[in-house]
């Protein structure tokens, strides 16, 4: 039979009282019972070592003329005295020479003689054995030591003391014991009566849930005070129940709520497309899911301030919200996103309406304060069950979509198809094995000569990024570049393609090849980037290249962002002895108010306008003014694009200096280009005279 020990947390408040009263009691009770039992203990102890010590030295006073004339006779009449005295059991004299000279055995106590320790090891004093007290005296005779007195009393005398003083303790203890009991008996029902009045009025409160109840109760004590607070308890519980009710309902509409638009959030959108879906199942219907986002918003944000932009997406909320149905969702995921599910008319031709008309509304100009903007938008659309049987799957192939649609140069939407989905996976693919491509030296740098038109002569070389798959071949640039830019991983491939072109550039100038600039594109983001110009500073430091050789290549289109900005970065750059060209001039909208303040060096005419030479007279015209406008601004200009000896002319007919292009040659990887570079160097290298040289 197991005992469980009861769980006093379960007591009534009674048997608390009445147990904390009675144990309070005994404790008391038992400490001082205890601290008396020890004390007399004590007592009885150092009066028996006082009394051995006295007795110890008498009996060596006394034996000492005995040892002196070896008279054991008269030493053991001398220890006879001890009978009178009940405690001792054993004496012993011990002469000079540790041999036992008399000694003194009670008579119950005869085999003990064995246990006596050798003199040697006995030090004169007193010490508690057990069972026993020893008492050791020196025997001596003014200064000469004639032996020891080896005297042991017996402690039973005083252990049968205490156990009768425990006996009167124990019957004193059990009278308090009862006395305690009635004691504690009233006191608790003084105290508990009250509470138990209390906690059923509380009961009938919590059971009822009516907090206009009061209990009712008069008393000037403590518990009166008690029943005063629960009182006011009941009170402002009643006012918080329904304060905490309107908050429960705020706090419910904030979680499934954007807090800027008041559109459903995230959370609460997933919640409805889930039931939308089983709904579509049930009923064998379809739904249609759009996502929508605004094209360049972060410019809004970054030139005008989050204030203008919040300002915006709750205009845009307010459209969109115009435009659906009742039995639609539209919600706002965060940021610029917003997503809106389609349960009726789902089919393609008046999704096509509804998405045009979401992006003719967006167009509309946005005044926000003194601002005039103008907004446009990107949607992708997938529909149920065609590209998805879950709310994940939807997001997932109206995200691809609307990643088709940014391609498709924005302002437009489209509808999700398989093929989208194998290009999403590509971008993928091209994304995670970037990653590893710089680490497992699958990049190389091509290069295409830049050449002076008139002469031929190679004046710089213009380094090109190739990527080398170990699978799938040679990734063409368009193709990785894009990617690279948007997710960021164009910082440390365009770090790598600098300290490689310094590296190399530097290798052929020791190599003895003519010197001759290479030039290097800069994305948007490497030159929104603080720490380009310590890339570029610390890249010429390794390579030993000095900057006069190395030209950054700028897109057009970069120039017309924080101008402020750019325009700093640049004149840094500058500062190194970095010489600055503008890529693909033409194609973008830089304003020709900002170009005179920007430290640039040369213009690049971009292939589109150089390719279409002897077509349409306009394209002519535009080539000729991107001439005269590099002149104007004291700026070397070089073409692009450059293949037949048509635009040759042109060219050399306008002024042009400079070209590029498959006339001249193609991009070449290393080995070739230092074939390209060496042809120059035969006829010098070479000369007549030195082929006669054996």
């Amino acid at each position: 039979m197991n005992f469980t020990a009861p769980d006093i947390r379960n007591w009534s408040i009674k048997r608390k009282l009445k147990a904390v009263i009675i144990l309070t009691s005994l404790a008391v009770l038992l400490v001082l019972f205890l601290v008396f039992v020890l004390t007399q203990r004590t007592f009885l102890r150092t009066r028996l070592s006082q009394d051995m010590n006295v007795l110890a030295l008498n009996l060596a006073n006394n034996s000492a003329a005995s040892v002196i004339f070896g008279d054991k006779r008269t030493a053991k009449e001398t220890l006879e005295s001890l009978k009178t005295y009940p405690q001792v059991t054993d004496c012993l004299i011990y002469d000079t020479e540790g041999r036992i000279f008399s000694s003194y055995h009670k008579q119950e106590n005869l085999d003990s003689v064995l246990t006596y320790p050798s003199p040697a090891l006995i030090d004169a004093g007193h010490l508690f054995a057990r069972d026993y007290l020893v008492s050791v005296h020196p025997i001596d005779y003014g200064t000469d030591k004639l032996g020891l007195i080896y005297l042991r009393a017996n402690l039973a005398l005083i252990e049968s003391t205490l156990i009768q003083y425990i006996g009167y303790g124990f019957m004193g203890l059990g009278t308090a014991f009862l006395l305690a009991w009635v004691l504690a008996d009233r006191l608790q029902r003084i105290i508990s009566q009250p509470i138990d009045q209390l906690a059923a009025a509380m009961k009938s409160v919590s059971k009822e849930r009516n907090y206009s109840q009061r209990v009712k109760m008069e008393r000037h004590d403590e518990l009166g005070s008690l029943i005063e607070d629960f009182n006011e308890m009941l009170v402002q519980i009643e006012m918080r129940d329904q304060e905490l009710h309107n908050k429960q309902n705020r706090l419910d509409y904030l979680a499934h709520h954007d807090a800027l638009t008041g559109l459903p959030n995230r959370l609460l959108f997933h919640d409805r497309l889930h039931h939308a879906i089983s709904k579509a199942q049930r009923m064998e219907q379809s739904i249609a899911l759009l996502f929508l986002d605004l094209d360049r918003f972060k410019n809004i944000n970054d030139s005008l301030g989050h204030e203008v932009g919040d300002h915006v997406l709750q205009v845009v909320a307010k459209r969109l919200t115009n435009i659906v149905r009742e039995s639609d969702t539209l919600a706002r995921l965060g940021g610029d996103e917003f997503v809106i599910a389609l349960e009726q008319n789902t089919e393609s031709r008046e999704l096509t309406i509804v998405a045009q008309k979401i992006l003719d509304t967006l167009s509309t100009a946005f005044r926000i304060d003194t601002h005039e903007l103008y907004i446009t938008a990107s949607i992708g659309i997938s529909l149920y069950p065609a590209n998805g049987l879950t709310a994940e799957t939807l997001m997932k192939t109206a995200d691809v979509a609307l990643y088709r649609a940014k391609e498709q140069g924005r302002n437009n939407f489209q509808f999700f198809t398989m093929d989208m989905n194998d290009r999403a996976h590509q971008a993928l693919f091209l994304e995670n094995n970037l990653h590893k491509a710089i680490d497992n030296r699958e990049l190389a740098l091509y290069y295409q000569p830049q050449v002076e038109i008139t002469t031929g002569k190679t004046i710089g070389m213009e380094a090109l990024v190739r990527w080398h798959h170990p699978t799938h071949g040679t990734i063409p640039p368009d193709k990785f570049i894009p990617m690279a830019e948007e997710t960021g991983l164009i910082i440390p491939l365009g770090k790598w393609v600098i300290n490689t072109a310094c590296q190399q550039t530097m290798q052929w100038q020791q190599a003895g090849f003519p010197p001759c600039k290479v030039a290097v594109n800069i994305s948007p983001r490497q030159l929104r980037q603080s720490d380009l110009v310590e890339t570029v500073e610390q890249a010429l430091k390794e390579s030993g290249l000095a900057a006069c050789w190395l030209e950054l290549e700028i897109t057009e289109n970069v120039l017309i962002e924080e101008v402020a900005q750019i325009i700093t970065i640049m004149e840094a750059l500058n500062a190194l002895g970095v010489s600055l060209a503008i890529d693909d001039f033409g194609t973008g909208y830089s304003s020709l108010s900002y170009l005179h303040r920007f430290p640039l060096s040369k213009l690049k005419i971009d292939q589109s306008f150089v390719q279409s030479i002897g077509g349409p007279a306009g394209n002519h015209v535009i080539v000729e003014a991107i001439i005269a406008l590099a002149r104007a601004l004291e700026l070397e200009v070089i073409a692009e694009g450059i293949e037949n000896k048509a635009q040759i002319a042109f060219l050399k007919e306008h002024g042009c200096v400079y070209g590029q292009g498959f006339y001249f040659s193609k991009p070449l990887p290393v080995d070739a280009c230092e074939k390209f570079l060496l042809q120059e160097q035969i006829p010098k290298v070479f000369a007549p005279e030195q082929q006669l040289l054996p």
